[in-house]
């Protein structure tokens, strides 16, 4: 079950690819930015992060306006080596198609927390897996089809003589109702594709892990693996701040909403030095307030002892509307269908 302490994001570079497919549905982009609350400035560091939650905004303002059936294909399909930064260059300077997938599973981390790689080997096959662990249904469904399309694009880059990449494809969503869709599936994978499965993966021969890329360089390879590596570390440090704000958030919220020069001054610094240490892994303090207080409305609302107006002001809101107002918008359901739907889950368990 995914930890409901981690702040979500994904790499700038992600978003910056799926700004160009915006572009190309007509849509201007500063007028996209706006309507979903992502602040442009985001858009000049490569290597910035932005918050899960912009980029399911952003998800849904390109279907309003210009629906795309397979948008996660679409995008996946004008993937490049450098859309993915060092993990692109790391793949052209690896020896084989296996270090790539190695590569793939070490360097998880460095465009996203919202998914793990694993590999799973079988006789004869080899079978790379990718789990999103956050957001929407709908989302979700996207993320899996982006990534498996980007790893397959990528692979049959490495190795363009190669035809048997993949030998079948995975997905753990439900197939598409439409058999245009259906088409579309196998016109970019150009091989079977299941639904309902276990996970999302892509499957190849086991024989292509040995097969040697021309272009392999172990020695440009070892520097940017070294850079990556330092970014990770990077990286922990910036997850354990979000997490040490959010511990305190929670504690602190008992006595009233606590300020950011209040969380602060509890962590040795400065407001403005937690913020700009925050914007660097691209969140606010205003959304980790937002995930606690979401959080712990969650925990009282299970208990139905707990009045709507009690936690509307345990949670500092000025009125009880303005409460239901943020929880419905957050959640899409009100305090009551939460409570009714949970009730409901409860009985068929």
């Amino acid at each position: 079950m995914p930890r409901s302490d981690i702040v979500r994001w994904v790499s700038t570079r992600h978003l910056q690819h799926f700004l160009s497919q915006g572009q190309r549905a007509g849509l201007g982009v500063e007028d996209w930015l706006k309507e979903a609350g992502v602040n442009p400035e985001v858009l000049r560091d490569a290597e910035s992060a932005v918050p899960l939650s912009a980029l399911e905004s952003l998800l849904t303002i390109l279907s309003k306006h210009q629906p795309l059936p397979l948008i996660g294909l679409h995008l996946a399909n004008d993937i490049q080596p450098a859309t993915l930064g060092p993990l692109g260059l790391i793949a052209q300077a690896c020896s084989t198609l296996g270090d790539v997938f190695d590569m793939a599973v070490q360097f998880n981390g460095l465009l996203s927390n919202i998914g793990e790689f694993s590999i799973e080997h079988h006789p004869g096959t080899v079978e790379l897996r990718w789990k999103c662990l956050a957001g929407s249904e709908a989302f979700q469904r996207q993320a899996h089809e982006y990534v498996i399309g980007a790893l397959v694009v990528l692979a049959r880059f490495l190795l363009p003589e190669e035809k048997e990449l993949p030998l079948f494809v995975n997905f753990p969503h439900p197939r598409p109702e439409d058999s245009a869709h259906n088409r579309g599936y196998f016109t970019f994978f150009r091989c079977p594709v299941y639904f309902d499965k276990e996970a999302a993966s892509a499957t190849i021969p086991a024989r292509l892990m040995d097969v040697r890329m021309p272009h392999g360089d172990a020695y440009i390879k070892n520097l940017i693996e070294q850079h990556a590596e330092t970014t990770l570390r990077e990286r922990a440090l910036e997850y354990s701040l979000s997490h040490e704000v959010r511990h305190l958030i929670k504690g602190m919220i008992i006595d009233g909403v606590p300020t950011k020069e209040m969380v602060a001054i509890q962590l040795g610094m400065s407001g403005r030095t937690l913020q700009r240490k925050l914007d660097e892994h691209g969140t606010s303090y205003r959304e980790l307030l937002h995930l606690v207080r979401l959080d712990l409305t969650h925990e009282y609302l299970n208990d139905p002892k707990t009045s709507v107006d009690n936690i509307a002001g345990r949670m500092g809101f000025a009125s009880r509307q303005a409460f239901l107002r943020w929880f419905k918008q957050s959640t899409g359901y009100t305090p009551t269908q939460y409570r009714k739907e949970k009730a409901c889950q409860q009985t068929q368990n």
